[in-house]
């Protein structure tokens, strides 16, 4: 049974996003490893949620997991630049507003 991403994706949660990529995974294994993982992802072992997931995982569900990742990671990269520009755009009106008011 095909997953149907547009309704899984209406939730709009942010485990969601956390659990997609082990989503076709879970379903061809069957109820006693989603209890696993359950089990694993309420104690945040995500360590062994990762390797198990992973060596279960098609080639093309684990290119789609990790181009999420670096994907992930180059939005988080991007927004701590814009906020270390941000912060030195304001420092710098600060520190020109002081000099003029001394002046």
């Amino acid at each position: 049974m095909p997953i149907d991403w547009k309704k899984l994706e209406d939730v709009g949660t942010d485990l969601l996003d956390v659990i997609k990529p082990y989503l076709p995974v879970l379903a061809r294994e069957g109820p006693e490893f989603f209890d696993g993982f359950i089990k694993k992802f309420i104690n945040k072992d995500w360590p062994t949620i990762d390797a198990e997931m992973y060596e279960r995982m098609s080639l093309e569900e684990r290119r789609v997991l990790e181009a999420a990742v670096l994907n992930d990671a180059y939005k988080a990269a991007k927004m701590r630049y814009n906020n270390i520009q941000l912060t030195k755009e304001i420092m710098m009106k600060v520190v020109i507003r002081l000099v003029l008011s001394v002046i």
